[in-house]
């Protein structure tokens, strides 16, 4: 496993970061951009960016050019302009082009329905946006304005590349199913993984029975093929010097178990020279790429297990 935390890998981040093909597992790459771009640019967030660096490296390895990443709940800006730079840093090192889409009503929050949106913590109008001075130091990002529902129907007519990331920063239950529709849509409009962040999940009062977490049960609930689940253990598959803050236990991953390129390697596993190398790294051959794949090597006579060993 320590093989694809990189701790210090952004020592060797000039030599190593631009030849893929150098690294034994993705994850270690891409760590290794991750550390390497939150020293460079303070206004980065660690769950964005390694959530659109993942994203961009799945349609990297699934041949798509394009995909989108959208922040539900803008505010301020603060986060959608970090998306921004997290899409930059993307395009940069995994060349894909990355679309950046904010959504928020731009009056802020609309009244609370009933205690499923958490009025003990939230009611109307807190998180006012100043659309002007927003809109001013945006670089690329496109704003949708209103209630969810009124513009998430637009904004998929609208067929914008396939989404692979998004920021569920709603706030409210009642929100956060009506963003989730977006899950709804077409296969065409979605990678068939999409890394997902929820900002209101921990600490506080949250629970199962209200806001965010309420709202993926009920989704999952009311989906047979498509559901959302956590990345389990995130943090032990990120260098202790970003696994810090808690946001590990919010990135989620959307799955689509029909999507027709749900079964298409994703190149997270170790390289082709994983099972011949397996001796002396099980642990990390293991961890990154499952059982599956060590059976796989079995089956195809490339690993031989002996009783004892």
């Amino acid at each position: 496993m320590d093989g694809l935390l990189a701790e210090d890998g952004h020592k060797e981040m000039n030599n190593r970061i631009d030849d893929p093909d150098s690294y034994e597992y993705a994850y270690i790459w891409l760590n290794d951009i991750l550390i390497g771009s939150l020293a460079e640019e303070p206004l980065l967030r660690p769950s964005y960016t390694w959530g659109v660096l993942h994203a961009a490296h799945l349609a990297r390895a699934l041949d798509i050019p394009r995909v989108s990443v959208i922040e539900f709940g803008v505010a301020g800006g603060n986060g959608l302009i970090a998306l921004e730079l997290a899409a930059e840093r993307a395009e940069k090192f995994l060349g894909v082009g990355i679309d950046v889409y904010g959504f928020d009503t731009g009056r802020g929050l609309p009244p609370p329905q009933d205690y499923r949106d958490l009025p003990n913590l939230f009611t109307r109008d807190y998180f006012s946006m100043d659309k002007e001075k927003l809109l001013r130091q945006l670089k690329r990002a496109k704003l949708n304005l209103g209630p969810v529902n009124q513009t998430l129907d637009g904004f998929i007519k609208s067929k914008p590349a396939p989404i692979g990331f998004i920021s569920m920063d709603v706030d409210y239950y009642s929100s956060t199913m009506e963003a989730l529709q977006l899950f709804e849509t077409s296969y065409s409009l979605l990678l068939p993984r999409i890394y997902c962040y929820f900002d209101d999940i921990i600490g506080f009062t949250y629970s199962d029975f209200t806001g965010e977490r309420l709202a993926i049960s009920d989704f999952n609930s009311s989906h047979d093929d498509r559901k959302l689940s956590p990345v389990h253990g995130l943090e032990h598959f990120l260098p202790a010097s970003v696994a810090q803050g808690g946001w590990p236990q919010q990135i989620y991953m959307a799955h689509f178990f029909k999507h027709p390129a749900y079964c298409k390697s994703d190149g997270l596993g170790a390289r082709s020279k994983g099972c011949t190398d397996l001796k002396g790294t099980a642990a990390s051959f293991l961890v990154a790429g499952g059982l599956e794949h060590v059976q796989s090597c079995i089956d195809a006579g490339l690993l031989v297990v002996r009783a004892g060993s």
